[in-house]
């Protein structure tokens, strides 16, 4: 059986106005570099409209798309996502946790 590789989706959400972005990573393994992993944080908090602080703040969430395993880190300030060591580590450790999830899994998509 042939599985289609869905990636994995990393988005970010702005808690205040609801106002989200995402990309679909189909190599998911390419955010394990840190400049990457930044850059693609950077890239999607450009794209918020709205990048006012909030007592609400952000959301990062990393998403399984083979089978919809989910998990975010929440309330970060704008501080948060644009340091890019802070970042980086944010979006290995969502990664981590997902895979944690597909372990017990017979086979093992997106690219690992």
């Amino acid at each position: 059986m042939t599985t289609e590789n869905q990636g994995y989706t990393l988005a970010v959400t702005h808690r205040g106005s609801s106002e989200t972005h995402e990309k679909i990573w189909l190599k998911p393994m390419a955010l394990y570099v840190p400049d990457v992993a930044a850059g693609a944080v950077n890239e999607l908090v450009a794209q918020l409209a709205d990048k006012s602080e909030s007592e609400q703040g952000f959301v990062l969430t990393v998403t399984n798309n083979n089978n919809g395993v989910s998990v975010d880190k929440d309330r970060l300030t704008l501080a948060n996502l644009s340091d890019p060591t802070f970042a980086a580590d944010a979006v290995k450790d969502l990664i981590n946790i997902v895979r944690g999830y597909e372990s017990d899994e017979e086979t093992n998509v997106c690219g690992w």
